[in-house]
């Protein structure tokens, strides 16, 4: 009996280290070479441990192939989970919502967004590609990029350094 559920519980932790991508320990715009550290399910399991780990953050969307409002959801080398969060910081501010495209409440002024990706190249691809149009050093949108493996989050502008910083910490 003993047997059996140990290799139960054994079959199960594969199946778990196989459903999710691996994500590496560092979070910059500027990765740095990627190692497998730690384990990442999707979008919003990445927005429930931003939670954990002590920022005023809440779920405020998880996207679908219909209300990816980029539409490259599940699209080649883009993201294949996203949600966007409210930073209670600055989701209130009525700079948030003048910055908001078409006043979108999910939008990255009000907090931010986690998009996770297949491979850590199409993530880093996805963060220093002109095609973003939202990328580090963007001046359409000059929100904050972090980049950890697979996973990006982008948080909102009208955070202090400071407080955006601790989102790369979060993810690292």
């Amino acid at each position: 009996m003993q047997r059996r559920t140990t290799t139960l519980i054994c079959t199960a932790v594969l199946a778990a280290a196989t459903a999710c991508g691996s994500a590496g320990s560092t979070a910059s715009a500027g990765s740095a070479p990627d190692s497998p550290t730690r384990t990442v399910g999707d979008a919003t399991a990445v927005t429930k441990q931003l939670l954990a780990t002590g920022l005023p953050v809440k779920l405020t969307v998880t996207y679908d192939g219909t209300t990816d409002p980029d539409g490259r959801l599940g699209q080649p080398h883009q993201y294949v989970s996203k949600t966007a969060f409210d930073d209670t910081r600055v989701s209130n501010s009525p700079l948030a919502k003048e910055d908001a495209v078409g006043h979108r409440r999910d939008a990255v002024s009000y907090g931010g967004t986690v998009e996770v990706f297949a491979t850590p190249e199409d993530a880093e691809a996805w963060v220093q590609g002109p095609g973003s149009g939202q990328a580090a050093g963007s001046s359409a949108r000059p929100d904050y990029v972090y980049r950890s493996g697979v996973v990006v989050v982008r948080v909102s502008h009208l955070l202090t350094p400071e407080q955006a910083k601790a989102y790369a910490s979060a993810i690292g």
